[in-house]
């Protein structure tokens, strides 16, 4: 009776004892992450995704729900997730951000948010999706990571980028 009461007892408590571990990534908006980022010297991951993107689904899926991925994105960065194709104005770093693109000229190559297209877009202009940027607590970009990762090639890069220094 004496070793029912006390795995009863004794048990349960050492369970919640391992720490708070999440289960789920902590994304915070974008102007969240942009006050928090600049406040706790802490630099902010942003994943920009895309609708119907299979790649992109494939990354929240596959990749951002590993328990190592999320530790290592909710210890080291402020997360933010924003689809880049959205319509919905944006204000980041006092400026405001809109998908300029017209429904003539919409379509899947050029159809995209200007603030995902500032961030992510290659020096030729093109975005590949899935795709992360890296922004210091000064809200300049220190990477951009751009398409699938699989879960070791996205560790090894945010274990990198989380020893950058965050000012």
């Amino acid at each position: 009776m004496k070793k029912l009461i006390f795995f009863l007892t004794f048990i349960p408590l050492l369970s919640f004892s391992q720490g708070n571990t999440s289960n789920s990534i902590n994304w915070v908006s974008l102007s969240e992450g942009e006050k928090y980022s600049e406040k706790y010297k802490k630099n902010m991951l942003i994943f920009f995704y895309r609708d119907n993107c299979e790649y992109c689904m494939r990354m929240k899926k596959e990749v951002l729900s590993d328990p190592q991925i999320i530790k290592l994105i909710n210890e080291n960065f402020f997360p933010v997730i924003l689809n880049g194709k959205s319509k919905k104005p944006i204000t980041y770093n006092g400026k405001k951000y809109i998908n300029t693109v017209s429904a003539k000229e919409d379509s899947t190559f050029r159809w995209r948010h200007d603030f995902a297209f500032e961030l992510i877009a290659t020096k030729n202009g093109s975005i590949t999706w899935p795709s992360i940027a890296i922004l210091n607590s000064q809200k300049k970009k220190i990477k951009t990571l751009a398409g699938f990762r699989s879960k070791p090639q996205l560790i090894r890069s945010l274990t990198l980028l989380a020893k950058i220094k965050k000012s």
